[in-house]
């Protein structure tokens, strides 16, 4: 038989378990601030909104989907963007 005691044996065990917990907790924590943060009725709605918009947010630098053009606002003219999709030929300035 080995020399390690029941005692020890049992420890991953409740250390599992205790994640176990954590893990739950975390969960309907999760839950509760979504429901809470739909519902836009109380201070503390709004504040779970807050929470979960910064959560979900990417900082600018790591969003992907960030076009250059448009945040500069390089793009087309209204007009210019009806022509093109007329197919009318560009017009020489």
């Amino acid at each position: 038989m080995s020399n390690v005691s029941k005692s020890d044996r049992a420890r991953p065990d409740a250390e599992r378990k205790r994640e176990q917990r954590k893990k739950e907790r975390r969960a309907k924590l999760m839950i509760w601030i979504a429901r809470r943060s739909s519902r836009n009725r109380s201070f503390i709605d709004r504040l779970c909104r807050r929470l979960i918009e910064k959560a979900s947010t990417r900082p600018p630098e790591k969003d992907f989907m960030r076009d250059e053009l448009i945040d500069n606002d390089l793009g087309f003219d209204p007009d210019e963007l009806d022509r093109y999709q007329r197919g009318e030929q560009a017009r020489a300035s």
